[in-house]
C-alpha cells in the first residue's frame, strides 16, 4: 500500500495529566473539500495562546479535511480531596449576605453553597489558566492514534481504487479495440446503402463516396481520445503507487474529472451499440472510484 495516502476520516484521543488537573482531547476529522479546524472546550475556557498551538500541530499533519478538537477538563484526585475550603468558605458569606439583603430566613446550607458553586456562574472562577505544555502530550497522543486511523483506512481504500482502476484500463483497451474498426464497420454500411440506391438506376459519384467515406472515418474517429485517456489512467495508477506524493487527493479528484470527460466525449461521437456498452460500464465504473477517491486526503 502507499504510505502517503490517508483518509480524511479518523479519530484519536489522548490523556494529560497535571497535578489536580486531567485534560482528555478528542480529534475528529472527516472529509472536506478544504480545510476546516474548530477547537472546542467543554465548559473551558481555552486560552487564544493554547488554541493557536493547536491549530499549528493540526495543520503540520493535516492538509484538507473538516478536524474537530474538545477538551475537557476530569479530576483525578478523590472527591474529598478536591474540595477548596477557602472557595467554599466564600460562596457561603455571598450567599449569606445575599440572604440578609433579601430578607430570607432559612440561613444557607451546604446544599445550597454546593449548588451555586455546580451552576455557571462557578466556571468564571479558575484555579489556573490552561497552558499549552500542559495540554500538549494528549494533543499529540490524539493526533497519533488519528493518524494511525487515516492510515489504516486510506490503505483500505487505495486497495479498492487500485481494484476499480485495473477495471477501467481493462475498458479502455475494449474501447481502442472496438473503436479500431468502427470507421470500417460504418464505411461499409454507407456502400451497402449506397449500393441499393444504385440499384434503382440513380448513379453513385465513386469520387463523392469516397468523399463521404473520410468524413465519416475522420468523424468516428476517437484514437485521441483513446489515447489521453489511457494517460489519465496511467497517472492515476502512479498516484496510487507506493511512490505518490503526500495529500494527492486534489490530484486523484482532477483525473478521475478528466478520465470521465474522455470517457463522456467517446459515448457522444460514435453511435455504436457495442461502444455505447462500454461507455456506461466505463462511467458506472468511475463513480464507484470518484465516490471512494472523496475521502482521500
Amino acid at each position: 500500500m502507499s504510505a502517503c495516502l490517508l483518509s480524511m476520516t479518523g479519530f484519536g484521543r489522548g490523556i494529560a495529566e497535571a497535578g489536580e488537573r486531567r485534560l482528555v482531547v478528542e480529534i475528529r476529522s472527516l472529509n472536506a473539500r478544504g480545510s476546516d479546524i474548530k477547537v472546542r472546550g467543554r465548559d473551558l475556557d481555552i486560552p487564544a495562546t493554547v488554541e493557536t498551538e493547536i491549530v499549528r500541530a493540526i495543520r503540520a499533519r493535516v492538509v484538507r479535511g473538516s478536524v474537530a478538537i474538545t477538551i475537557r477538563e476530569e479530576g483525578v484526585q478523590a472527591p474529598e480531596a478536591l474540595i477548596d475550603l477557602a472557595v467554599v468558605r466564600q460562596a457561603h458569606a455571598v450567599l449569606e449576605t445575599l440572604r440578609r439583603e433579601l430578607g430570607l430566613a432559612q440561613p444557607v446550607d451546604l446544599d445550597t453553597v454546593a449548588a451555586f458553586l455546580a451552576g455557571p456562574a462557578s466556571r468564571h472562577v479558575r484555579r489556573d489558566e490552561m497552558a499549552w505544555e500542559e495540554v500538549r502530550p494528549a494533543v499529540e497522543h490524539a493526533l497519533q492514534e488519528m493518524q494511525a486511523m487515516r492510515a489504516r483506512e486510506g490503505a483500505a481504500l487505495v486497495a479498492d481504487l487500485r481494484q476499480r482502476l485495473d477495471r477501467l484500463r481493462v475498458l479502455a483497451e475494449d474501447l481502442a479495440h472496438a473503436a479500431a474498426g468502427l470507421p470500417t464497420r460504418a464505411a461499409r454500411k454507407l456502400e451497402e446503402r449506397l449500393a441499393s440506391v444504385a440499384a434503382s438506376a440513380v448513379a453513385v459519384d465513386p469520387s463523392r463516396l469516397a468523399q463521404e467515406v473520410a468524413m465519416l472515418a475522420e468523424k468516428l474517429d476517437v484514437a485521441e481520445e483513446v489515447v489521453r485517456l489511457r494517460t489519465h489512467l496511467h497517472h492515476l495508477g502512479e498516484l496510487l503507487s507506493d511512490a505518490a506524493p503526500e495529500a494527492a487527493g486534489r490530484k486523484i479528484d482532477f483525473l478521475v474529472q478528466e478520465i470521465g470527460r474522455e470517457i463522456n466525449t467517446i459515448g457522444s461521437k460514435v453511435q455504436d451499440a457495442p461502444i455505447a456498452a462500454l461507455v456506461v460500464e466505463g462511467k458506472v465504473e468511475l463513480e464507484k472510484l470518484r465516490e471512494q477517491a472523496q475521502n482521500i486526503e
